[in-house]
């Protein structure tokens, strides 16, 4: 069923993406100015639905070519589909020469882009769009991964305590998962007692799509087939601590970090690993496998010095955890023994984890990055994470 909610990707390139029409130079007919013009370019890719043997064509949809630049951003032409799902773009570049280029689609309210194009001839795995058809019906979201993390205080006089979570979710099916009619979330977790604000943190769910009722937090966003990532963070009063969490399910990958030298995290097999260091900062962690459903989980923090720059810490440490976590169940997912490295190829999965974490590491040393580069690093990520979902639909006889 159709819905209006769209991914994280969409939300945050929607302002740049509909900022200004991109309006293509004119042609004369002059030699000069022939000469003058850019080489033409061609885009052939086509869309296509998931399917057990082969992917099946998504004939008649609608494709739009985008352009996304320093100077302006826009769509520069739209067409259908042909019935065998094939779509060919001509254009020529204009403008900033460092502007991006890409092809966009919805199906079920859901958009899905390609990978930005540069090239005269761009085709191939890099033009194809995999979407997926939608359901508000009990497709099984399943939490691959968790974090918890409690920083040290702002202040020695602060009353509360801040608490940032980070969930990895894996929809196994070959449906995008959407919020019912009935106001039924795609995604619900609990949240410690007294908790009834929550501010969403960077991942894969768009901040609007994410409230908290009745002492849980919902998700409202569609959930495709792949791994999403959830960041948010709370805040608990003093006298809360220590926290305790009960699991709701199974969870292959349960990691807690306190920064403070006297924490501790115990239940669900939880193993103290020692100090780890995040964006320069030192936190105690906590790691179990494979932690069963119902099982306890105590965190405590005595305390630990105050810092600064609170909002601006609190970001960094989430990009970090994400990125970490996002490689550790890559890697979690597709680890056969020692030999496994070396066997990685271009598009395992392991490989394409590695490569996703590499990409958010290469962007966050940017200090001032433009709204190109932002635009950019969105949409390769969105590439590498489909492509990462493909891999992992087909290792597991989904694709």
């Amino acid at each position: 069923m159709r819905r209006r909610a769209v991914t994280r990707l969409a939300r945050r390139t929607a302002s740049v993406v509909l900022a200004a029409f991109v309006a293509l130079p004119p042609l004369t007919l002059t030699s000069r100015a022939l000469q003058s013009q850019p080489a033409e370019r061609t885009i052939e890719g086509r869309v296509v639905l998931p399917g057990r043997t082969a992917p099946s064509p998504v004939g008649g949809a609608l494709v739009v070519l985008h352009r996304v630049g320093a100077d302006a951003a826009g769509p520069l032409d739209s067409l259908r589909t042909r019935g065998d799902g094939t779509f060919r773009f001509r254009y020529r570049p204009s403008g900033d020469t460092s502007a991006v280029y890409f092809v966009s689609t919805n199906r079920g309210g859901v958009a899905y882009f390609t990978a930005p194009l540069r090239q005269s001839a761009a085709r191939g795995a890099d033009t194809e769009l995999l979407v997926y058809d939608t359901t508000s019906g009990p497709v099984r979201i399943a939490v691959q991964g968790r974090h918890i993390i409690l920083p040290a205080p702002d202040s020695a006089a602060s009353q509360v305590r801040t608490v940032i979570e980070v969930y990895e979710l894996s929809n196994d099916s070959t449906l995008t998962r959407v919020a019912g009619r009935d106001g039924g979330a795609t995604f619900g977790a609990p949240l410690p007692p007294g908790v009834t604000r929550v501010t969403a943190g960077q991942g894969d769910i768009s901040p609007d799509a994410v409230r908290v009722q009745d002492g849980r937090l919902h998700v409202d966003a569609p959930l495709a087939p792949g791994l999403k990532q959830l960041s948010f963070f709370y805040e608990v009063p003093l006298d809360a601590l220590p926290l305790a969490y009960t699991l709701e399910s199974d969870v292959p990958v349960l990691e807690v970090l306190i920064e403070d030298p006297n924490g501790t995290a115990s239940g669900a097999g939880l193993a103290d690993l020692g100090p780890a260091q995040v964006e320069g900062r030192v936190f105690r962690r906590f790691l179990a496998s494979n932690a069963p459903a119902a099982a306890q989980v105590t965190v405590t923090s005595p305390g630990a010095g105050m810092t600064s720059s609170r909002q601006l810490r609190l970001m960094l440490i989430v990009t970090a955890v994400g990125a970490a976590m996002l490689l550790g169940l890559g890697m979690a997912f597709m680890r056969k023994g020692p030999a496994a490295l070396a066997r990685r190829r271009a598009d395992d999965p392991e490989s394409l984890a590695l490569a996703v974490a590499a990409l958010d590491e290469r962007f966050e040393r940017l200090e001032s990055p433009t709204e190109a580069q932002r635009a950019e690093h969105y949409l390769a990520r969105a590439q590498l994470k489909g492509r990462l979902s493909a891999a992992l639909a087909k290792r597991d006889g989904l694709g």
